[in-house]
């Protein structure tokens, strides 16, 4: 079947991800507005850090029940369950509720990201499978870009109907997930992805060190890399929801969390492309800087400059990885640890999405949203000045054909 024909043939899948992006994205941004009503901002941090920590611990099991009782039937219970997150803010909104549905918001999650990899790939053509994966990114941005945009006007509503919308986006997800195609499993013949983490985590504690060693200095910073990015944007759509609240006329301004998925989209494949054709060390350099200093800017300028800073805060971001990850291709000749090292960054990436909840819940009240901001890029420096020091005694080589990276998302859901 030609790409065209399969991708008209996925159009109930990509309407399923992008409407679940909505509830899940909506739920997610309203978790730290909704708790300050009730909770002491840094319990909230904790409950939203605490979730992270949750999908961590249950990726490995969570993997291998996909794998044994089928990625949509997982998918289609993982929907279901996130519609029981939205009623039961309709129900009422008191203590428990809020955090039974953060509760059951987080089993939620627990099968839709490496469901839907597995779907997709499972799916995916041999020839032209790029493009293929790449509908799965761009639809799953459109939904958080409009759950973002909504975000603002959602605030003024009642708490009941904003768990109604959440559960109606979620009815709707489902609906369209039962008129998608059915499952092709994977046999037992064919090797394992790299986006099949709960396969590459098994291998984690045994081989991760000796991979490290053996790739540095790209792979540790490849992986300092995820580690304070993901922290950054947790503080990130832990602080906006509550200036968002915050503010009399709401309006627009959601449409700031969108940003960081729509700098994505448009320069995703120019930097890609740029990657390949200059100096990885100087990408790595002026990027990391770049994203540290657009990044503190970021919480003093709340308004269009927020846009203005956050674009420039992705492109360092995305810059520097594309570059990390190109030149690390090139140090492994054998590529027999590609795997092992997509999990890795997957650990680490969920390690940063707990951290850096706890640590705005805990700063937000301390120093105000802006200084809250000001530390997420701070460790964006720190692993700056790191590399500074990594670099001093290393060559990188050019690459003729590079890999898709693994996909690293600037948004927790």
């Amino acid at each position: 079947m030609s790409i065209p024909r399969r991708f008209v043939a996925f159009i109930p899948f990509w309407i399923f991800l992008t409407l679940y992006k909505i509830g899940g994205g909506l739920h997610y941004s309203l978790i730290s507005p909704l708790g300050e009503r009730l909770l002491p901002l840094w319990l909230v941090g904790l409950l939203m850090g605490g979730g992270s920590l949750i999908h961590l611990l249950l990726d490995v099991p969570a993997g291998h029940w996909l794998d044994r009782f089928g990625y949509r039937r997982l998918l289609k219970l993982t929907t279901f369950i996130f519609l029981l997150a939205g009623l039961v803010l309709v129900i009422n909104f008191n203590t428990l509720t809020y955090i039974t549905s953060l509760i059951v918001a987080t089993f939620g999650w627990l099968f839709f990201v490496p469901g839907v990899n597995a779907y997709v790939l499972t799916h995916a053509p041999r020839a032209g499978s790029g493009r293929f994966i790449a509908y799965r990114d761009v639809f799953a941005s459109l939904g958080i870009v409009l759950s973002t945009a909504l975000l603002g006007l959602v605030l003024t509503l009642p708490t009941y109907l904003i768990g109604l919308m959440i559960a109606l986006a979620m009815l709707a997800a489902l609906i369209a997930l039962y008129a998608s195609p059915p499952d092709t499993p994977l046999t037992h013949t064919e090797p394992k992805i790299a986006t099949q983490a709960h396969y590459i985590h098994r291998h984690f504690l045994k081989d991760t060190l000796t991979m490290l060693r053996r790739l540095n200095p790209a792979s540790t910073m490849l992986v300092l890399l995820n580690l304070v990015s993901a922290s950054f944007y947790a503080i990130i759509w832990f602080v906006v929801p509550l200036i968002i609240a915050h503010q009399v006329h709401p309006g627009w301004s959601g449409l700031t969390l969108g940003i960081f998925d729509f700098t994505v989209v448009l320069l995703g494949f120019f930097l890609g492309n740029l990657a390949d054709r200059a100096n990885k060390r100087t990408l790595v350099f002026f990027g990391l800087l770049l994203f540290a200093v657009a990044g503190m800017f970021l919480g003093f300028n709340f308004g269009w400059l927020f846009l203005v800073f956050g674009f420039l805060a992705t492109t360092g971001d995305e810059m520097a990885g594309i570059a990390l990850w190109s030149w690390l291709y090139t140090l492994d000749h054998k590529h027999a640890n590609d795997g092992l090292l997509a999990g890795v960054l997957n650990v680490f990436d969920d390690l940063g999405w707990t951290i850096g909840p706890v640590v705005a819940g805990i700063l937000y009240s301390l120093v105000g949203p802006a200084w809250t901001i000001a530390v997420g890029s701070s460790l964006i420096f720190c692993t700056w000045c790191i590399y500074q020091v990594f670099m001093r005694h290393h060559k990188y080589a050019p690459a003729a054909d590079i890999p898709r990276r693994p996909q690293r998302k600037r948004h927790k859901v």
